[in-house]
């Protein structure tokens, strides 16, 4: 309800301040617009029984200097004009709207909220009332997501330039887990807003967790991923939510060659889905890698001089005994190359959480322990090739990279060496 002030109450809730403020500016435009269209007053003059001329000439005498509508003030001279609009042409929005507004300024927000209700009901492209009805409901006590955020749709449907003020207030809404359903049937009509709503989740940290939920109820299989899926993962990652990475993924159908393994696409047998998930493969024009789906291998290459990581995944990996396997698919090294797989912590850079490296010369078997007291459960599988000490272009291939529980004959047998339960250097 409107104060001396602004116009509008304060105070905002949080959640909808991005958006009461870009409904100011969309009913300023609203309002602005009366007067780009055939003056109000020759309009009155020319047809004196058109309701929408006593209409147009009231919106333009309560407009104040500015044209803005936290100084739109409807005087008795404009009631009467208002009125006179709905008695010669009941469906005249913008008369009722006003109408709303006067009322709102007497006092009366029930008879206001009412009228404006009315109003937006004859006329979703009534932007005046759409941004006083945001502000209306977002001011509320109680949740009125649902309202909110149907009115920001409407808005957008006829405003389409609002998304970039609208979008943000959009994804701190996300924020809230009541909203989930709401964006979902929203999302469902595929609106314009789509692809800009993602990206101001994508960077809105707080909206990560309900964003995972609610792109994955949209989700039904891999032909329906996009970039936006790229994009959410990227800021899962970006902010070590590494819980919301691998969630997301749930949804990814099993791979009948990875059975006992905690590798995705372990044999090279597939292009990747959804990487990090599944390999995540690395180029940047010195190291390159990339997988010959009909020879099942990963392919390496590297100018000489150079070396990274050309590969990894993301993994959970809980405390316990486990086999590194590697397979080579080419037998020997461009002479000055070699390969390394590192085993490391995701969630966090500190130095003192063990990590695992082994440089793979031949087909590779080897143990390594997660301990019980481990401070880490999501880690990085690098696959790094170094060139540094060859004189032409390297390359060589892996067929096959696998993680598995350690059997128990073997823990029993030959335990996995460690040193103060952590895993070897």
């Amino acid at each position: 309800m409107p104060d001396e002030t602004t116009g509008f109450a304060p105070p905002a809730l949080v959640i909808w301040g991005g958006a009461l403020i870009a409904a100011l500016w969309l009913a300023l435009t609203a309002a602005g617009a009366v007067t780009q269209e055939i003056a109000p007053r020759a309009a009155l003059m020319l047809f004196p029984k058109n309701g929408f001329a006593y209409q147009n000439h009231a919106t333009a005498g309560s407009m104040g200097k500015t044209a803005a509508v936290r100084d739109m003030r409807v005087g008795p001279e404009q009631l009467a004009e208002a009125r006179e609009a709905l008695r010669r042409e009941p469906l005249a929005s913008g008369a009722l709207m006003l109408i709303g507004i006067e009322r709102d300024a007497a006092g009366k927000h029930d008879e206001a909220a009412t009228l404006m209700v009315a109003t937006h009901t004859l006329d979703k492209r009534e932007l005046v009332a759409n941004a006083w009805l945001i502000n209306h409901y977002g001011t509320m006590p109680g949740d009125h997501s649902e309202q909110v955020l149907g009115l920001l749709d409407e808005a957008l449907k006829v405003k389409p330039e609002l998304g970039q003020q609208y979008m943000p207030a959009f994804a701190q809404a996300l924020a809230n887990p009541d909203t989930i359903p709401v964006f979902l049937r929203l999302l469902r009509a595929k609106p314009s807003w789509e692809l800009n709503f993602w990206r101001a989740v994508a960077a809105n940290d707080a909206a990560l967790p309900n964003a995972e939920v609610l792109r994955s109820r949209m989700l039904t299989g891999r032909d329906e991923q996009s970039d936006v899926d790229a994009m959410l993962m990227a800021s899962f990652i970006r902010v070590k939510r590494m819980d919301l990475a691998l969630s997301f993924g749930k949804g990814l159908p099993a791979k009948p060659g990875d059975r006992d393994n905690l590798l995705r696409n372990s044999s090279f047998e597939d292009l990747p889905s959804m990487p990090p998930l599944d390999w995540e493969l690395i180029s940047d024009g010195r190291i390159g890698s990339a997988i010959d789906e009909g020879r099942g291998t990963l392919i390496i290459n590297a100018i000489a001089g150079s070396g990274g990581t050309v590969a990894r995944q993301l993994i959970a990996m809980p405390p316990g005994s486990y086999q590194l396997l590697v397979k080579l698919g080419r037998a020997e090294f461009t002479r000055g190359s070699d390969l390394t797989v590192r085993v490391h912590c995701a969630e966090s850079d500190d130095p003192d959480i063990p990590a695992f490296s082994e440089r793979v010369d031949t087909d590779l078997d080897k143990p390594f322990v997660v301990a019980e007291d481990s401070r880490c459960s999501f880690y990085w599988i690098d696959l790094m090739f170094s060139a540094f000490d060859s004189s032409t272009p390297a390359s060589t291939s892996v067929a096959e990279v696998r993680i598995i529980r350690a059997r128990k004959q073997q823990e029993t047998e030959a335990p996995a060496e460690k040193t103060d339960g952590k895993p070897p250097e």
